[in-house]
């Protein structure tokens, strides 16, 4: 059994037991963190939509950040032999259609379905491209590949921004390597160009070539590889969002008259590799990858059948020693928005904290974009087998709770680093209170994921919805009214990070949990709607956190109580 199978398993099982789930919802939780880049509480909430399994829907998430809408299915087999069946496909294409009638899965009794399904058709009329992922344990199946190939070619599911995604055991891997360093480009190639005319140049970097290939070839090149193509791009495919460059690069396709200028109208394709050598219409690559284009390639294969045989692309090779690949990625990927937490890293104020976070006597690694780590050896970083780092936009989520912004660190993540990054990061933070702040998420994130478990139903609606960020909030709200609005002043790393301050911290975030639960419940009786509507608005919150403050002032009434429950919490040195 190779390395990758015994960890996947041994993932599953962890999962299954930390989480309290079956191994199928463990592996689709894997899943959704690892290859759809979802925090764990998205991730959780992800694929916990009740009543879904019957309507072929294992995940479902509106990414408003990748103007997206993802539906995924899912097949694990614990010895990774998974023989996925035609109708497994046919039932989530069918899953569209109870989308789009939210009225009849509430006469279902699926209220949380339906609830998805209000969410898909506000989406789909935003103009959100539709992904449909289909995942499985197993080989690839060449029937699911064929069916899928076909739905991806069909003119309707194209003008409607639908696209069907097919992740077998190798793909899989394949993100496995790349997420542990160890992933591994096309080892060779020879790729076909139009003509002899190629403009080679050399530099400090290395040394480049600019040639002109037939979008036939890049079609070629994708049957072939699949997402091996793009091991080292910053991202995968993001659909076709109405007005978004990738509907601009189909619609061109599409168009007879329009596709010859296609090489002029496209921004190219940038080619990564250790070498290569041109030999009359071919040039040889050896380990390579496309790092820019992905967006390009991956139009021009989904519409082979829409004169791409009339296309060409502008390609350019570099061959680039390691230590700049990373650069040359960043700088080449300009043509489609990155997320705003991904230009984290440029910001005055974030960069500080990069810098405060290095200096703590515990260094913690504070990772502004993904595979930022330091190159330099990372076990001043460990604390036991864990790596202390922190995700900007696991973050921010938990900054903006903390300070009171739960609905927007819930539903709005990329509004946190542009129009609210002031308000959640002060320009004059100190990075002990932001810290803090990770502990305290941190710390939550235990204490809901532990209720997360239990049979109490009622609980566990409440709390899959953003659980975390609003029990954050509630908690951050009895700190302040317990230990006096000022407590984070002249807060320090020791206090912080000891042990008697992290089992306080928990008590707050029990005691938070079990009265944000219960605020809920209340409020939820008056109002007599949806709860998956309600915690979405900024006024019901407002609401819920106001009577968490009466229950407090009510329970703070019993001094000897308060002292064991809420012990002060003191985050000043010596």
């Amino acid at each position: 059994m190779g390395a990758f199978n015994k960890y996947l398993q041994a993932e599953v099982r962890q999962i299954s037991q930390r989480e309290r789930l079956s191994a199928d919802k463990a592996f689709l939780f894997w899943f959704a963190i690892n290859v759809l880049d979802l925090s764990e509480g998205d991730a959780r909430e992800a694929i916990s939509i009740e009543g879904s399994n019957d309507k072929g829907i294992d995940i479902f998430w509106v990414d408003d950040d990748e103007g997206r809408i993802v539906i995924a299915q899912g097949k694990y087999s614990g010895k990774l032999t998974s023989q996925p069946k035609i109708s497994h496909i046919t039932k989530l294409e069918s899953s569209l259609n109870w989308l789009s009638n939210p009225e009849a899965l509430r006469r279902d009794g699926k209220a949380d379905l339906a609830q998805a399904a209000d969410d898909y058709i506000e989406a789909v009329k935003q103009g959100y491209g539709v992904e449909l992922w289909f995942v499985y344990t197993g080989s690839k199946c060449p029937n699911i590949d064929k069916h899928i190939s076909v739905y991806n070619q069909n003119r309707d599911n194209i003008e409607r921004r639908r696209t069907f995604r097919h992740y077998h055991i190798d793909l899989l891997q394949a993100t496995w390597e790349e997420l542990e360093g160890a992933s591994r480009r096309i080892d060779s190639d020879e790729i076909a160009i139009v003509g002899n005319n190629v403009f080679p140049f050399e530099g400090a970097f290395g040394k480049a070539m600019v040639a002109t290939v037939q979008g036939s070839e890049i079609v070629r090149l994708h049957e072939k590889y699949e997402e091996r193509l793009f091991d080292r791009n910053v991202r995968l495919f993001l659909g076709v969002r109405k007005g978004s460059v990738n509907a601009g690069i189909a619609e061109t396709l599409r168009n007879k008259s329009e596709c010859g200028n296609f090489w002029a109208y496209n921004n190219g394709i940038t080619i990564v590799c250790d070498d290569f050598s041109p030999n009359g219409t071919k040039v040889k690559l050896t380990n390579f990858s496309i790092v820019n284009g992905c967006q390009t390639a991956v139009s021009l294969a989904q519409s082979k059948k829409n004169n791409v045989s009339d296309v060409a692309v502008l390609v350019r090779f570099i061959a680039a020693p390691a230590g700049i690949v990373d650069d040359i990625i960043r700088y080449t990927n300009s043509q489609n928005p990155i997320r705003t937490w991904d230009i984290a890293s440029q910001d005055r104020t974030q960069r500080r904290l990069q810098a405060g976070f290095e200096k703590l006597s515990k260094p913690f690694i504070y990772l502004t974009r993904r595979g930022a780590r330091p190159k330099t050896d990372l076990n001043k970083y460990r604390e036991g087998s864990k790596l202390r780092q922190i995700r900007v936009d696991i973050m921010g989520q938990y900054a903006a709770a903390f300070r009171d912004k739960p609905v927007l660190a819930y539903k709005h993540k990329a509004f946190i680093f542009s129009r609210y990054h002031d308000e959640v990061f002060p320009p004059d933070v100190r990075v002990e209170e932001v810290l803090f702040e990770w502990i305290c998420g941190d710390v939550v994130k235990e204490v809901v994921q532990e209720a997360m478990g239990s049979k109490k139903e009622t609980e566990l609606r409440i709390l899959k919805k953003g659980g975390t960020l609003f029990v954050l909030a509630a908690m951050s709200r009895i700190l302040s009214l317990r230990n006096g609005a000022t407590y984070l002043s002249n807060c320090s790393e020791s206090p912080i990070l000891g042990k008697a301050t992290l089992s306080r911290i928990r008590k707050y975030g029990e005691y938070a949990r079990h009265m944000y639960v219960q605020a809920v419940m209340d409020q939820n009786e008056l109002e007599k709607a949806e709860l998956a509507t309600l915690v979405r608005q900024p006024d019901f919150y407002n609401k819920v956190i106001a009577r968490v403050e009466r229950q407090y002032e009510k329970d703070a009434r019993a001094s000897e109580w308060l002292k064991e429950a809420l012990p002060p919490i003191n985050l000043k040195g010596n």
